[in-house]
């Protein structure tokens, strides 16, 4: 009988999805949907895109209680259909760039309403203060520059570049591209599980960075 050549195991393996979340065995595919979305290109213009392919895995160990997830691509966030690093971009250019809510809308293909909503949200995300004392405990090289506190938005939105810095100069395997709060929220999804929902109530974030393991 022939055995299986190297290679061919090898990418066998390179194409299966991340193990569980929860019991960290490995997982299988297990069909996919199609969606769209808006997000942002490498040349940082915003883009809607149609007919992406989204993978659902499933956990093989029948007694977890994972059973199956959908798998999101770098950037990608549940129950939205413009992405995190564009949420970013809008609210930062209200907030920082001291546009107005029509032109902020304008630039990324969505409503003012949503642009609203996004600021809203990400200044109720979490405690503004709590996450700088999260970020200078992480950062014992001092290596993060100081900036706004102020619990607005464009704090949070700062705070959380610091933070996605931090942790993945500790070792977390957080991306190395995209805004601090999709680098963020899409670490604490795939890893835990967790998502910070737009249109209801979620638990605080604070609560979950303090118990990183780092």
């Amino acid at each position: 009988m022939s055995s299986i050549p190297a290679r061919s195991r090898r990418d066998k393996y390179e194409a299966r999805p991340p193990p569980c979340r929860e019991c960290r065995l490995p997982s299988c595919w297990n069909g996919c949907r199609i969606v769209g979305c808006v997000s942002r290109g490498k040349d940082g213009c915003v883009q809607h895109q149609s007919g992406l392919v989204r993978r659902r895995a499933l956990c093989r160990t029948v007694a977890c209680p994972v059973n199956s997830w959908t798998v999101y691509e770098e950037c990608a966030y549940p129950h939205r259909t413009f992405t995190l690093d564009v949420v970013a971009s809008a609210v930062s250019q209200v907030e920082v760039g001291g546009s107005t809510l029509t032109e902020a809308a304008a630039a990324h293909q969505c409503s003012r309403r949503s642009v609203r909503r996004w600021i809203r949200w990400i200044s109720a995300l979490v405690d503004a203060r709590l996450l700088e004392q999260f970020c200078t405990r992480i950062d014992l090289d001092g290596r993060l520059p100081a900036g706004r506190r102020d619990g607005s938005a464009a704090s949070i939105l700062f705070l959380l570049e610091q933070t996605a810095d931090a942790l993945l100069h500790r070792g977390v395997p957080l991306a190395r591209s995209g805004a601090g709060l999709s680098r963020v929220l899409g670490d604490r999804l795939l890893r835990f599980g967790e998502v910070f929902f737009l249109t209801k109530s979620s638990p605080p974030l604070l609560a979950d960075l303090v118990g990183v393991r780092i």
